[in-house]
């Protein structure tokens, strides 16, 4: 009796052991089985479920959320976008705000969605084989198992404002304050308003310089000029012209360029900040030692919800449901059960 219980011992452990090591190591227990039931075509070809899309979207941009809350409330911010998105809106950290709380979709509308297509989605998303690439499998795996957790705690949860999906614009640091949709875009949006976020001061990524010489400035100008007049005048006469006369002759309250000028050349400050890859548009000009200073505060566009700050407000207890209250002031954060999700 007891060799057939010993060998019964060893079949059950040959068959379950592996299983459950593969468990351990990979810190996947299978908690993201939730489905939305709307199905995205990837432009591989590839079918998965919408809620792994939302848990690749939130992986495509972690640099700045380390804290479980802060992720919560991520993992909230780009489930909100994807069906924003999925429904018919667009909504990303790029998207211009110019929809406000009577215009976007009505959340019951989410209902009938079965497929959308990814190239029709227009978000950031990295798959996990990206992930796995980029970080390694040891720090991929903590990683996944920290989106899983994430995906799981607030599965099926979105923001919206007087039962419509919130724009839930966000950025990476702020300039010290977020800044209203009404300043950036001149369309008032009731949650996208100016909001402390001191603590983005903190950020490596909180200013930033660039220094180029009048020739190098002059050249990425003239690749960029589509029109080709700077090509047709000459070098040096356009390097005088640009260290006479360049300046920023518009922006906002709060220092966003909106145009800057060189005599009879115009550029606005989202083509200026994409010519020379700054990180923001809330920059400065000035004459350094001969050359062209580039003084950039902040990471984005600064309306919504910073992740530095977020991150910053997790490490101080606050939790994902505040943090999403206070970056957009007048939502609500509703779940599954009102948008007839799957399970």
């Amino acid at each position: 009796m007891k060799k057939l219980a010993l060998y019964l011992l060893f079949i059950f452990g040959g068959l379950f052991i592996p299983t459950i090591g593969t468990i351990l190591i990979s810190g996947n227990m299978g908690i993201v089985d939730k489905k939305m039931g709307i199905t995205v075509e990837m432009k591989n070809g590839e079918k998965m479920d919408g809620e792994q899309f939302v848990i690749g979207m939130a992986a495509s941009e972690l640099s700045y959320i380390k804290e479980e809350e802060a992720l919560k409330a991520w993992m909230i911010v780009c489930r909100t976008n994807f069906v924003k998105a999925a429904s018919g809106e667009n909504s990303s950290k790029n998207a211009a705000a110019t929809q406000n709380e009577g215009n976007v979709a009505d959340v019951a509308n989410l209902g009938i969605i079965k497929n959308i297509k990814q190239k029709n989605l227009n978000l950031d998303y990295i798959s996990m084989k990206e992930l796995e690439e980029n970080n390694g499998r040891k720090a991929y795996l903590e990683i996944k198992k920290r989106l899983e957790d994430a995906s799981d705690a607030t599965f099926g949860q979105v923001l919206t404002y007087e039962n419509k999906y919130a724009d839930a614009l966000y950025h990476e640091v702020s300039i010290g304050k977020t800044v209203s949709s009404e300043e950036i875009y001149s369309v008032a949006v009731p949650y996208l308003i100016s909001v402390d976020s001191s603590q983005d001061v903190e950020s490596p990524d909180y200013m930033d310089v660039k220094i180029l010489p009048y020739d190098e400035v002059l050249q990425k100008l003239t690749k960029a000029d589509k029109s080709g007049n700077l090509a047709k005048t000459d070098k040096s006469q356009n390097i005088k012209i640009l260290k006479s006369s360049l300046k920023i002759t518009k922006h906002t309250e709060n220092g966003f360029v909106q145009e800057i000028t060189a005599k009879d050349n115009k550029w606005t400050g989202e083509e200026w900040k994409k010519i020379f890859a700054l990180n923001s548009t809330n920059f400065y000009l000035e004459n350094y030692n001969g050359k062209l200073r580039m003084v950039t505060v902040g990471k984005g566009h600064d309306m919504g919800m910073s992740l530095y700050g977020a991150n910053a407000l997790a490490e101080k207890q606050i939790t994902a449901a505040t943090i999403l209250s206070y970056y957009y002031p007048g939502t609500k954060i509703v779940n599954s059960d009102l948008l007839n999700w799957q399970n």
